[in-house]
Order: C-alpha cells, then structure tokens, then sequence
C-alpha cells in the first residue's frame, strides 16, 4: 500500500476511535502519530498559528470526505468543525495499519482527550525540540514563548516537564 493510502487509513483510524475531532486536533494527533510514535505518515509539517501542520494532512481530511468515508460539519457555536466517521473504509486499510495499532492507540491515550489549545502548545513544544536538539530546557522554553506568548510560562514548563517525563522529547 502506498504511503496516501496508509494516511488515509491512520486518519479515518483515528477519526473512527475518537468518534469526534476536530481539525486542528486531528493536525496535532498527526504530528504526534509521525514525530513521537514513530508512525510513517511523511507529512511535512511546518510551524503554523496554532503550532505545527501539514497541509497535506488537510488534503488528506477532505479526500476523507469527498470519499464518503467523513462528515465534517461546522461547530454550532463557531468553533471550528466536527470530523465524524461514517463509512467503513475498505478491508486492506485495515490490515494496512495492522504494524502501527499500538502506535496509533498511544497516541490516543496520550493526547486523545486533550483539549485543542494544550494539544496545540504540546506540539509546539515537542516541534522546537526537534528543531532545537542541541538547545538547553531553558533555551527550548524561550523560544516556546517567543511562538506562543498566549501561554503562561508556568503553564509552558510544566508541559514541557510533562513531555519530557513520559519520554517524547528524547
């Protein structure tokens, strides 16, 4: 199976186990999946307003719903939409993800039920220690704030303090 099919099958994966995501969550559960899980999706992220994306992850989202395999409606409230599975995908998506299940179900119940603005902060963090990997903590955290100064220092480090003790920013 080629790599587009394989996103698709890990995307509607994940859609299917959360019942109900939303875009930038599903963007975030992406980067994990790839950077910290090991799970061989090829995107290419890039920081972003709210912390790394890949376009082609969106890409990959609406071919899920012109497939029919997604619905994706707009929040009633404004924010943002709600990404829901409705069709079961073809048998050899499901074999296809068969080396990558444990992966794919860490990263849920790691990050699966977080809400949209810690998983965004998450991500910026892990990204600029990916970026920085020779950089201290401190000089980590810095450029953290410097890209998301909406976030309160203490909130920041102790996010980072968290990543870093469950051992995904190694």
């Amino acid at each position: 199976m080629d790599t587009q099919h394989l996103r698709l099958a890990i995307l509607h994966e994940v859609i299917s186990e959360l019942d109900d995501v939303g875009k930038t969550q599903l963007q975030k559960l992406g980067y994990f999946l790839q950077e910290a899980f090991s799970v061989p999706t090829k995107y290419s992220f890039r920081m972003h307003h709210y912390g790394p994306y890949a376009e082609a992850l969106e890409t990959d989202i609406a071919r899920l719903r012109l497939t029919g395999y997604v619905d994706i409606q707009p929040d009633p409230q404004g924010y943002g939409f709600h990404i829901t599975s409705i069709d079961n995908p073809p048998e050899e998506w499901s074999q296809s993800i068969q080396p990558y299940v444990h992966s794919i179900s860490d990263a849920i119940k790691t990050f699966g039920s977080r809400k949209t603005p810690e998983l965004e902060l998450a991500a910026t963090i892990h990204f600029a220690k990916n970026l920085l990997s020779d950089a201290s903590t401190d000089e980590v955290l810095s450029k953290v704030k410097a890209l998301k100064p909406k976030f309160d220092d203490g909130y920041i480090s102790k996010l980072h303090a968290e990543l870093e003790d469950s051992g995904l920013l190694s």
